[in-house]
């Protein structure tokens, strides 16, 4: 099971260190443009609901909005019912990347899984969401 964790922990820093390279021209290194591509998909996220979202430090998700923020991708808005809550705001310039993005993360997976027959990569996913699952308790 070693060989697991090891396989894991592989296609995370690859996928990361490779999207780095592709979205440092657009200010979006340091594993940023997976912060903004959950911010899209999850309208009216909050920083702490996308810091425990992400399984990440609360001060490093601050860290990182505040580069989103600073680099024009993403605003904090005003909940109207709740003046306390401040959801996170994709602006046009971080929607615009959105396909970009998506694109990336395709090309990844069909990187990954060319070798595997359809009902291999049905079963990769069905497995992979249990490992997440049993983790994230």
């Amino acid at each position: 099971m070693p060989n697991l964790f090891r396989s894991i922990g592989l296609i995370a820093r690859v996928t990361a260190t490779r999207g780095n390279r592709l979205f440092q021209a657009e200010h979006l290194g340091n594993n940023q443009f997976i912060y903004l591509m959950r911010i899209i998909e999850t309208p009216g996220i909050t920083q702490t609901e996308l810091a425990a979202q992400l399984h990440v430090d609360p001060s490093t998700c601050l860290r990182t909005v505040r580069k989103l923020i600073a680099n024009g991708y993403v605003t904090r808005g005003i909940d109207a019912a709740d003046k306390k809550r401040r959801p996170l705001v994709p602006t046009a310039a971080g929607r615009a990347r959105y396909p970009e993005l998506t694109a990336y993360e395709t090309q990844i997976i069909a990187d990954g899984t060319r070798a595997l027959s359809p009902g291999e990569q049905a079963i990769l996913t069905e497995l992979l969401a249990k490992v997440a699952a049993n983790l994230r308790q």
